[in-house]
């Protein structure tokens, strides 16, 4: 009888369910093998613990040069057989799964400079690169597939056909959501958000701020121009990378992961805690793919200073917005509150 009041008040008072959003982490991999590796299926499942819903996946190739028009595997690109078994082991674990392939410049350079001195030889070189790996996408059942990551010399208005171009054989291969993943500063002007299901993001955004008060005010500054760029396309935004050092100043340049100041993970929890406050409950906000978790199970702790969140103050702020996120149920809810119900007595009429 306890049970069945709990349940009956329970469908008078609980809210809707929030919609489902895409919270997680972005999970890269730099040897051939390393996605198939036991530490990195240990590093998965201790992902999924945080309470994530989604792992995006990102196989990488190579142009030699930023004029070159060839796109290569190297030595560093994971092999197909690799990334299916990752995806599977993330599926295997509850997770949904983005596939993110990268075009990547040697030296660390970044992608955005490449500037193929033959761009049909490039796009015809890119069609038949991305294809793959929607075909790919495609077999293991993802949930969402990237066409393009941070292209900048490539993706402005002169390209637009080739990239609806590409955007269609995609569709072809693959029949899920789609984005592209443009950098922070690039997204206004990326022109083909309306074949695409979200406006991606590579969030670096320099925001000023000692604490999290401050960086809320001026992530504001940037709320008001995603805002705008939603509306025009009728698109949510999805941050498809987010993430900064764990070092002083990292907020001011969020793009560098290298070495270039003392360790300070106060940052890193402040900027991530400041972007919530003034995202999470936008109704055109999707949701942010943190860049990024480590596939060594034991990276990042309290003295790393990497843009991992492992064993960080900043993972505690986000494993509280996944949970916020991605409330638990229905039918869990139900299940607790009736085992809650048994345990207290109710008054007799």
């Amino acid at each position: 009888m306890r049970a069945l009041l709990a349940l009956a008040l329970l469908a008078v008072t609980r809210p809707a369910e929030a919609r489902p959003s895409l919270y997680g982490f972005n999970f890269p991999a730099w040897q051939a093998d390393q996605y198939a590796h036991a530490k990195t299926a240990e590093s998965l499942e201790r992902l999924a613990r945080t309470g994530a819903r989604w792992v995006s996946i990102t196989p990488t190739w190579y142009a030699e040069s930023a004029r070159d028009s060839r796109i290569r595997r190297g030595p560093k690109t994971p092999t197909d057989e690799s990334v299916r078994a990752v995806i599977r082991k993330a599926r295997s674990l509850g997770l949904s799964v983005a596939l993110k392939p990268h075009v990547d410049l040697p030296g660390d350079a970044p992608r955005a400079l490449l500037l193929p001195s033959d761009f049909s030889a490039w796009f015809a070189e890119y069609r038949a690169f991305v294809t793959h790996y929607a075909r790919i996408a495609a077999e293991e059942d993802c949930g969402l597939f990237v066409v393009g990551t941070e292209l900048f010399m490539t993706s402005g208005f002169l390209f637009q056909a080739q990239w609806l171009r590409v955007i269609a054989d995609v569709k072809r291969a693959y029949p899920g959501r789609l984005t592209y993943a443009a950098n922070w500063y690039d997204a206004p002007r990326v022109p083909f958000w309306g074949a695409l299901d979200f406006i991606g993001i590579d969030g670096y955004y320099p925001v000023p701020g000692k604490n999290r008060a401050e960086m809320r005010r001026n992530w504001g500054r940037y709320r008001v121009a995603l805002s705008a760029l939603a509306r025009i396309h009728g698109k949510p935004v999805l941050f498809t990378e987010l993430g900064l050092a764990s070092q002083r100043g990292a907020n001011l340049r969020p793009w560098n992961w290298h070495d270039f100041g003392e360790l300070d993970l106060q940052v890193q929890a402040d900027y991530f805690a400041a972007f919530l406050d003034v995202f999470q409950d936008r109704d055109w906000f999707a949701g942010l793919l943190q860049w990024a978790w480590e596939v060594e199970p034991e990276a990042g702790g309290l003295r790393d200073k990497s843009m991992t969140v492992q064993g960080k103050p900043a993972l505690d702020v986000l494993a509280a917005a996944f949970r916020r996120a991605n409330p638990p149920p229905l039918g869990a809810a139900l299940k607790a509150a009736s085992q809650r119900a048994l345990r207290v007595p109710l008054p007799l009429p």
